[in-house]
């Protein structure tokens, strides 16, 4: 074990959380409760908005100033880089999933959920 690891870890303190799918169900939780307890982090939140998510359950957050909501898919390289750099991202929170399949298999490996 390396002599840093405990100390870098104890001085581990987010402040630019990346929250993806949160337009969904438990993320929005997560999100909103975030938003409520915690006025100095700030929260980017990335939903492609699916048929199983929703920006209504983020509406308690949305007049937030620590909050921002961008509509877009995980799957895009370039986008989850983007964010990562433009919004200076120190924590990703990875929600994003398919709630169910009602497609063919073949939808699984497309999506690299």
């Amino acid at each position: 074990m390396s002599s840093g690891s405990p100390a870098s870890a104890s001085s581990y303190a987010p402040r630019k959380i990346l929250i993806t799918g949160a337009a969904g169900f438990i993320a929005s939780h997560v999100t909103n409760r975030l938003i409520k307890n915690y006025p100095d982090y700030k929260i980017v939140a990335l939903d492609k908005l699916d048929y199983c998510s929703s920006f209504r359950n983020l509406l308690p957050c949305r007049s937030s100033p620590n909050f921002k909501f961008l509509k877009g898919d995980i799957t895009c390289a370039d986008l989850v880089n983007y964010l990562l750099v433009a919004e200076d991202i120190d924590t990703i929170m990875h929600f994003a999933a398919q709630s169910h399949l009602p497609y063919h298999s073949k939808s699984i490996v497309e999506d690299k959920v």
